[in-house]
Protein backbone atom coordinates (compact mmCIF):
# COMPACT_ATOMS: atom_id res chain seq x y z
CA UNK A 1 0.00 0.00 0.00
CA UNK A 2 1.42 3.39 -0.88
CA UNK A 3 2.16 5.85 1.97
CA UNK A 4 -0.47 8.18 0.50
CA UNK A 5 -3.23 5.75 1.46
CA UNK A 6 -1.75 5.10 4.90
CA UNK A 7 -1.43 8.83 5.58
CA UNK A 8 -5.02 9.48 4.52
CA UNK A 9 -6.58 6.88 6.80
CA UNK A 10 -6.16 8.66 10.17
CA UNK A 11 -7.87 11.85 8.96
CA UNK A 12 -11.49 12.27 9.99
CA UNK A 13 -12.39 13.58 6.57
CA UNK A 14 -11.48 10.29 4.91
CA UNK A 15 -14.65 8.20 4.65
CA UNK A 16 -13.22 5.43 2.50
CA UNK A 17 -10.44 4.37 0.17
CA UNK A 18 -11.09 3.51 -3.47
CA UNK A 19 -7.83 2.30 -4.92
CA UNK A 20 -6.25 3.01 -8.29
CA UNK A 21 -5.77 0.05 -10.60
CA UNK A 22 -2.23 -1.09 -9.86
CA UNK A 23 -0.41 -0.45 -6.57
CA UNK A 24 2.04 -3.36 -6.43
CA UNK A 25 3.72 -2.72 -3.07
CA UNK A 26 2.41 -3.92 0.29
CA UNK A 27 2.72 -1.32 3.01
CA UNK A 28 4.01 -3.00 6.13
CA UNK A 29 2.34 -0.92 8.84
CA UNK A 30 -1.09 -2.50 8.74
CA UNK A 31 -1.72 -1.25 12.26
CA UNK A 32 -2.60 2.08 10.63
CA UNK A 33 -5.49 0.32 8.92
CA UNK A 34 -6.53 -1.51 12.08
CA UNK A 35 -6.54 1.70 14.11
CA UNK A 36 -8.39 3.73 11.47
CA UNK A 37 -10.75 1.35 9.63
CA UNK A 38 -12.38 2.74 6.50
CA UNK A 39 -14.14 1.00 3.59
CA UNK A 40 -11.33 -0.27 1.35
CA UNK A 41 -12.37 -0.92 -2.26
CA UNK A 42 -10.51 -2.28 -5.27
CA UNK A 43 -9.97 -5.33 -7.45
CA UNK A 44 -7.53 -7.12 -9.78
CA UNK A 45 -3.97 -6.10 -8.77
CA UNK A 46 -5.42 -4.92 -5.44
CA UNK A 47 -5.97 -8.57 -4.50
CA UNK A 48 -2.74 -8.74 -2.48
CA UNK A 49 -3.88 -5.79 -0.37
CA UNK A 50 -7.17 -7.53 0.36
CA UNK A 51 -5.38 -10.67 1.53
CA UNK A 52 -2.90 -8.67 3.62
CA UNK A 53 -5.57 -6.61 5.36
CA UNK A 54 -7.66 -9.68 6.16
CA UNK A 55 -4.64 -11.69 7.27
CA UNK A 56 -3.12 -9.04 9.55
CA UNK A 57 -6.16 -7.11 10.80
CA UNK A 58 -9.24 -9.27 10.24
CA UNK A 59 -11.02 -6.26 8.78
CA UNK A 60 -13.58 -6.56 6.02
CA UNK A 61 -12.66 -5.11 2.61
CA UNK A 62 -14.65 -4.71 -0.59
CA UNK A 63 -13.74 -6.38 -3.85
CA UNK A 64 -15.24 -3.78 -6.11
CA UNK A 65 -14.60 -1.30 -8.91
CA UNK A 66 -11.45 0.82 -8.79
CA UNK A 67 -11.14 4.53 -9.50
CA UNK A 68 -10.29 3.86 -13.13
CA UNK A 69 -13.39 1.68 -13.46
CA UNK A 70 -15.63 4.24 -11.79
CA UNK A 71 -14.38 6.91 -14.15
CA UNK A 72 -14.50 4.76 -17.28
CA UNK A 73 -17.01 4.66 -20.10
CA UNK A 74 -17.85 0.98 -19.49
CA UNK A 75 -19.26 1.56 -16.01
CA UNK A 76 -22.77 0.09 -15.93
CA UNK A 77 -25.62 1.39 -13.82
CA UNK A 78 -25.75 -2.04 -12.15
CA UNK A 79 -22.10 -1.70 -11.06
CA UNK A 80 -22.49 1.84 -9.75
CA UNK A 81 -25.77 1.21 -7.91
CA UNK A 82 -24.47 -1.97 -6.27
CA UNK A 83 -21.40 -0.13 -4.94
CA UNK A 84 -23.51 2.75 -3.63
CA UNK A 85 -25.95 0.41 -1.90
CA UNK A 86 -23.11 -1.50 -0.25
CA UNK A 87 -21.47 1.70 1.02
CA UNK A 88 -24.85 2.82 2.36
CA UNK A 89 -24.98 -0.33 4.49
CA UNK A 90 -26.89 -2.82 2.32
CA UNK A 91 -24.26 -5.53 2.65
CA UNK A 92 -26.29 -8.61 3.61
CA UNK A 93 -28.72 -10.80 1.70
CA UNK A 94 -28.61 -12.63 -1.64
CA UNK A 95 -25.73 -11.76 -3.93
CA UNK A 96 -27.13 -10.36 -7.20
CA UNK A 97 -26.95 -12.08 -10.56
CA UNK A 98 -25.85 -10.58 -13.86
CA UNK A 99 -28.83 -8.60 -15.20
CA UNK A 100 -27.94 -9.54 -18.79
CA UNK A 101 -27.10 -13.19 -18.12
CA UNK A 102 -28.70 -14.39 -14.86
CA UNK A 103 -27.96 -18.08 -15.47
CA UNK A 104 -25.74 -19.61 -12.77
CA UNK A 105 -24.64 -23.23 -12.93
CA UNK A 106 -23.85 -25.62 -10.08
CA UNK A 107 -20.60 -27.47 -10.78
CA UNK A 108 -20.76 -29.47 -7.54
CA UNK A 109 -23.65 -30.00 -5.10
CA UNK A 110 -23.95 -29.06 -1.46
CA UNK A 111 -24.55 -26.22 0.97
CA UNK A 112 -21.93 -24.60 3.19
CA UNK A 113 -21.16 -21.49 5.18
CA UNK A 114 -17.85 -19.71 5.70
CA UNK A 115 -16.09 -16.39 5.39
CA UNK A 116 -15.61 -14.96 1.91
CA UNK A 117 -11.98 -14.95 0.73
CA UNK A 118 -10.60 -14.38 -2.74
CA UNK A 119 -9.87 -12.04 -5.60
CA UNK A 120 -8.19 -12.26 -8.98
CA UNK A 121 -6.85 -15.80 -9.45
CA UNK A 122 -3.45 -14.94 -10.91
CA UNK A 123 -2.82 -12.30 -8.26
CA UNK A 124 -3.81 -14.73 -5.50
CA UNK A 125 -1.07 -17.06 -6.72
CA UNK A 126 1.44 -14.24 -6.30
CA UNK A 127 0.69 -14.15 -2.55
CA UNK A 128 2.02 -17.69 -2.14
CA UNK A 129 5.12 -17.75 0.05
CA UNK A 130 4.53 -14.22 1.35
CA UNK A 131 3.47 -13.21 4.87
CA UNK A 132 0.03 -12.34 3.43
CA UNK A 133 -0.48 -15.66 1.63
CA UNK A 134 -4.16 -16.45 1.14
CA UNK A 135 -5.77 -18.69 3.73
CA UNK A 136 -8.77 -20.71 2.53
CA UNK A 137 -9.36 -22.72 5.71
CA UNK A 138 -13.09 -22.66 6.54
CA UNK A 139 -13.63 -20.17 3.71
CA UNK A 140 -15.85 -19.80 0.71
CA UNK A 141 -13.34 -19.13 -2.05
CA UNK A 142 -14.25 -16.54 -4.68
CA UNK A 143 -12.13 -15.93 -7.75
CA UNK A 144 -12.26 -14.24 -11.13
CA UNK A 145 -9.74 -13.79 -13.94
CA UNK A 146 -9.11 -11.81 -17.11
CA UNK A 147 -7.08 -12.37 -20.28
CA UNK A 148 -6.06 -15.89 -19.37
CA UNK A 149 -6.89 -19.26 -20.98
CA UNK A 150 -8.37 -22.61 -19.99
CA UNK A 151 -4.97 -24.27 -19.67
CA UNK A 152 -3.55 -21.39 -17.56
CA UNK A 153 -6.54 -21.50 -15.20
CA UNK A 154 -6.14 -25.27 -15.07
CA UNK A 155 -2.55 -24.87 -13.91
CA UNK A 156 -3.49 -22.21 -11.36
CA UNK A 157 -6.16 -24.40 -9.77
CA UNK A 158 -3.80 -27.37 -9.82
CA UNK A 159 -1.17 -25.30 -8.00
CA UNK A 160 -3.66 -24.34 -5.29
CA UNK A 161 -4.66 -27.99 -4.96
CA UNK A 162 -1.08 -29.21 -4.68
CA UNK A 163 -0.31 -26.45 -2.17
CA UNK A 164 -3.08 -27.81 0.07
CA UNK A 165 -5.20 -24.68 -0.20
CA UNK A 166 -8.41 -26.60 -0.84
CA UNK A 167 -8.05 -29.12 2.00
CA UNK A 168 -10.31 -27.19 4.37
CA UNK A 169 -12.20 -24.92 1.97
CA UNK A 170 -15.99 -24.81 2.48
CA UNK A 171 -17.11 -23.88 -1.04
CA UNK A 172 -16.12 -22.15 -4.27
CA UNK A 173 -17.79 -19.32 -6.19
CA UNK A 174 -16.43 -18.54 -9.65
CA UNK A 175 -16.92 -15.03 -10.98
CA UNK A 176 -16.30 -13.62 -14.42
CA UNK A 177 -13.55 -15.25 -16.46
CA UNK A 178 -13.29 -12.45 -18.99
CA UNK A 179 -11.43 -13.13 -22.24
CA UNK A 180 -10.30 -16.51 -20.91
CA UNK A 181 -12.09 -18.83 -23.32
CA UNK A 182 -10.47 -19.96 -26.58
CA UNK A 183 -13.03 -18.20 -28.76
CA UNK A 184 -12.43 -14.97 -26.81
CA UNK A 185 -8.73 -14.95 -27.72
CA UNK A 186 -7.61 -16.38 -24.40
CA UNK A 187 -4.16 -17.95 -24.37
CA UNK A 188 -1.98 -19.26 -27.17
CA UNK A 189 -3.59 -20.63 -30.36
CA UNK A 190 -2.70 -24.14 -29.20
CA UNK A 191 -3.30 -26.52 -27.56
CA UNK A 192 -7.08 -26.10 -27.85
CA UNK A 193 -7.94 -28.90 -25.46
CA UNK A 194 -10.44 -28.24 -22.65
CA UNK A 195 -12.92 -25.38 -22.50
CA UNK A 196 -13.33 -23.37 -19.31
CA UNK A 197 -16.24 -25.29 -17.82
CA UNK A 198 -14.41 -28.60 -18.36
CA UNK A 199 -11.44 -27.22 -16.43
CA UNK A 200 -13.64 -25.96 -13.61
CA UNK A 201 -15.52 -29.25 -13.37
CA UNK A 202 -12.35 -31.34 -13.29
CA UNK A 203 -10.40 -29.19 -10.84
CA UNK A 204 -13.23 -28.09 -8.51
CA UNK A 205 -15.96 -30.68 -8.93
CA UNK A 206 -14.11 -33.33 -6.96
CA UNK A 207 -13.37 -31.19 -3.89
CA UNK A 208 -16.48 -32.41 -2.08
CA UNK A 209 -17.80 -28.86 -1.54
CA UNK A 210 -20.46 -26.79 -3.34
CA UNK A 211 -19.24 -24.94 -6.43
CA UNK A 212 -21.17 -22.48 -8.61
CA UNK A 213 -20.33 -20.54 -11.79
CA UNK A 214 -20.72 -17.64 -12.53
CA UNK A 215 -21.64 -14.61 -10.45
CA UNK A 216 -21.02 -11.05 -11.69
CA UNK A 217 -17.76 -9.87 -10.15
CA UNK A 218 -14.52 -9.21 -11.96
CA UNK A 219 -13.40 -7.74 -15.26
CA UNK A 220 -16.74 -7.53 -17.03
CA UNK A 221 -19.45 -4.95 -17.70
CA UNK A 222 -21.49 -5.78 -14.61
CA UNK A 223 -19.54 -5.89 -11.34
CA UNK A 224 -21.34 -6.54 -8.06
CA UNK A 225 -19.12 -5.41 -5.19
CA UNK A 226 -18.24 -8.30 -2.85
CA UNK A 227 -17.47 -7.86 0.86
CA UNK A 228 -14.49 -10.04 1.76
CA UNK A 229 -14.00 -11.44 5.25
CA UNK A 230 -17.70 -11.76 6.14
CA UNK A 231 -19.70 -14.92 6.72
CA UNK A 232 -21.88 -16.17 3.86
CA UNK A 233 -23.81 -19.27 2.81
CA UNK A 234 -23.38 -20.98 -0.55
CA UNK A 235 -26.22 -23.24 -1.72
CA UNK A 236 -25.59 -25.13 -4.95
CA UNK A 237 -29.19 -26.38 -5.11
CA UNK A 238 -30.40 -22.82 -5.68
CA UNK A 239 -27.10 -21.58 -7.17
CA UNK A 240 -27.15 -18.80 -4.61
CA UNK A 241 -24.72 -16.97 -2.37
CA UNK A 242 -26.26 -15.23 0.64
CA UNK A 243 -24.16 -12.85 2.74
CA UNK A 244 -25.10 -13.35 6.39
CA UNK A 245 -22.82 -10.93 8.23
CA UNK A 246 -22.89 -7.12 7.95
CA UNK A 247 -19.72 -5.73 6.41
CA UNK A 248 -19.96 -2.21 7.84
CA UNK A 249 -20.07 -1.21 11.48
CA UNK A 250 -22.71 1.26 12.60
CA UNK A 251 -20.33 2.52 15.29
CA UNK A 252 -18.69 5.80 14.41
CA UNK A 253 -14.90 5.77 14.42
Amino acid sequence: MCPLIANALPHGGTIGVVTPASPYAIYSDVLVIADHPKPFIGFSDITALHTAILRFTGLVTFYGPSLTTMGGTRLSDFTAQRLLRVLQGETTGPFPRDPDDPYVRALAPGKASGRLVGGCLSDLLFTMGTPWELNLDDAIFLFEEVGSSPHTIDRALLQLTQAGKFEHVRGVVVGDLADCEWDEGGGAPWPHTKVLEEVLEERLGSLGVPVIYKLPFGHSTHFATVPLGVQATLDASTCSLVINEPALSTEEK
